[in-house]
């Protein structure tokens, strides 16, 4: 039986719903969510495994035409060595005419080795009749592999877009281990678990510019808890202030909701310590976007 394996690069303009996509594919919750632009920073690789084949998905930053820091340039960089490395790029859109990033992203197609198919996302929310002509547009731009229509938040057309993956991948050896589900160690996932939940607390009140840090991530014997201390990083007092609230309440709650994740990835109870720290200019400084974006 043939066996086919690749890198799988998903791309796309901010919000398209590309982690939510990936978090599908997989089965397992390995990129954080948000409402908020540019919430992947990194180059986040997720393995769907299947019957004969083996997809690693590149969840990307969403598309960045210019770069105003350290942390918008670590990202642009992270979606042009995806792209690099990819056998397959998986450009994700919303069910509207292509606009100037999707037309970015189709020029970078025309001289990149990797083959390409279009994602048509969140079918859910537009009327059949709007998705023809979307499709026709995006055929008419570029001569996709396939045009997948999908709804990554219902799981509607999952089945089909693996299908095509794996249909599209060239053929050769399984490139990781079978059981692994992401490169990103523990500590990782757990600083986005949180992060993830300080952005879904506080919404427009907290800036984009926030960074989760985890500084210790103990395993502990017995009934003991595991210990994870992690640091919220902002970049004011007064975002400093917003975050603990009164008496430490409003950073209590992240707590509580970020915990019961943090229990399931580490298959065991969590002690989780929160503690707020300002970092004005972060996203500016090398070794500190290194580990927020490398």
């Amino acid at each position: 039986m043939t066996f086919r394996s690749g890198f799988v690069a998903i791309v796309g303009r901010a919000n398209t719903g590309k982690s939510t996509l990936l978090n599908a594919l997989v089965g397992e919750k390995v990129s954080i969510v948000s409402e908020k632009p540019h919430t992947t920073r990194h180059k986040l690789l997720g393995v769907l495994n299947g019957g004969g084949f083996q997809a690693a998905l590149l969840d990307t930053p969403g598309y960045l035409r210019r770069g105003r820091d350290r942390l918008d340039a670590a990202m642009k960089r992270h979606v042009a060595s995806a792209l690099a490395e990819a056998d397959l790029a998986a450009l994700v859109v919303e069910p509207r005419m292509p606009g100037d990033v999707e037309l970015a992203f189709i020029e970078q197609f025309k001289t990149a080795k990797a083959r390409a198919l279009l994602v048509l996302n969140k079918i859910d929310t537009a009327a059949k009749s709007r998705l023809l002509p979307v499709m026709e547009r995006y055929a008419q731009a570029y001569p996709f592999e396939r045009i997948v229509p999908v709804s990554a938040l219902t799981d509607d057309g999952a089945d089909l877009l693996t299908a095509e993956l794996a249909a599209l991948l060239p053929e050769q050896e399984p490139i990781f281990p079978p059981d692994l589900l992401t490169d990103r160690p523990a500590s990782f996932l757990m600083a986005e678990i949180v992060r993830e939940h300080v952005f879904a607390q506080y919404r427009d009140e907290v800036p984009y510019d926030v960074a989760v840090e985890v500084e210790e991530f103990e395993r502990r014997e017995g009934r003991a808890p595991d210990l994870v201390r992690a640091v919220v990083y902002v970049a004011s007092a007064s975002q400093k202030r917003l975050l603990i609230g009164s008496g430490g309440a409003a950073i209590k709650q992240v707590g509580v909701a970020a915990r019961p994740a943090l229990e399931t990835l580490a298959g065991r109870p969590v002690y989780l310590e929160l503690w707020v720290k300002v970092n004005p200019h972060w996203r500016r400084k090398a070794g500190f976007v290194e580990r927020q974006a490398g």
